[in-house]
């Protein structure tokens, strides 16, 4: 080979051949089949807790509201007018 001389594509790929298959040779690393701990359920600090419900809230008030709610939720939107007819004039 002379000096200065660049290896060519079809002198790489033995090279190329061989590193591949040497890397799946390996034997593949064995991982623990221990079972990982639960996670820890950290308790809420305090300002993010909800505040106490006043006494002058009812469960009926909530109650109340959700009946309402989805009685909203049921009843269809009522349908658009229709359209007036296009008026011939603006038609070119």
């Amino acid at each position: 080979m002379q000096q200065g001389k660049k290896p060519t594509r079809l002198g790489l790929m033995p090279a190329l051949l061989m590193a591949l298959l040497t890397g799946c040779a390996g034997v593949s690393p064995s991982y623990s089949s221990l079972p990982a701990p639960p996670p820890k359920i950290l308790p809420l600090p305090a300002a993010a807790r909800q505040p106490t419900i006043p006494s002058e809230c009812l469960p009926t008030c909530s109650k109340g509201l959700t009946v309402e709610r989805e009685s909203w939720l049921s009843t269809p939107t009522p349908l658009a007018s229709p359209a007036r007819p296009v008026n011939e004039a603006t038609i070119p």
